[in-house]
């Protein structure tokens, strides 16, 4: 999935791309992936770790928060772990739930699975959704994607070959005045409000501020 913080980096990065043929983004495109995962593929190797760099980070950190936890046996699979703010979160080992929402929300194990996990003496990664694996990591860009041949090379299927002699779809003639630039926000986006570094009002930037500022706070 991706999300609007993600769209928002792809259309940055693609910014001056946008202006070009159809083919020519097309093939920017192609050869920043390729590259991405050429990076990602070789990156991926030469992890060691059971799960990714980054998650085992961040589960360390949970093992050191998870030490100075009291945790408390209910049965076979709930627990009680309390925190030092005398705040008590249940885990339930069954169906890999915490009362914080973090343990199910994102399949990782919580400061509060990771305290239960230590005092039944098993390791916490267990409690991690596969998908954090750096085995998982590597197959994710196990695929290798190439440079496209030259035209006269490419191997067109016989179903294919008909509908390359159809014609580009008709387009009304574009209006007056220079077209846009920016990107239209999709549904539920927020344009940010610009604020003035010179009168620190709202709604334009120091380039373009016209209006009076006092010379000093007197």
């Amino acid at each position: 999935m991706i999300t609007s913080n993600n769209a928002e980096s792809l259309n940055a990065l693609f910014k001056r791309d946008r202006e070009l043929l159809i083919l020519a983004l097309i093939e920017n495109i192609r050869m920043k992936l390729q590259q991405w995962f050429h990076d990602r593929c070789a990156e991926s190797h030469n992890c060691t770790t059971v799960l990714v760099p980054v998650q085992e980070v961040k589960l360390f950190k949970a093992a050191e928060a998870g030490r100075k936890l009291n945790v408390e046996l209910l049965d076979e699979s709930r627990f009680s772990v309390e925190c030092a703010r005398h705040t008590a979160y249940m885990v339930d080992l069954s169906d890999g739930t915490c009362t914080c929402k973090q343990f199910q929300l994102e399949s990782f194990s919580c400061e509060h699975a990771v305290a239960v996990a230590m005092y039944r003496g098993f390791t916490a990664r267990i409690l991690c959704h596969p998908y954090y694996t750096a085995e998982n990591w590597r197959v994710a860009y196990v695929e290798t994607i190439f440079s496209l041949p030259n035209e006269v090379e490419w191997e067109v299927p016989d179903h294919i070959r008909p509908f390359n002699t159809l014609s580009p779809p008709l387009i009304e003639p574009r209006g007056p005045g220079r077209p846009s630039t920016s990107r239209i926000p999709s549904t539920g986006e927020f344009s940010r409000s610009r604020r003035c570094s010179r009168c620190k009002s709202v709604g334009h930037t120091r380039q373009f501020c016209t209006n009076q500022v006092p010379l000093n706070d007197s």
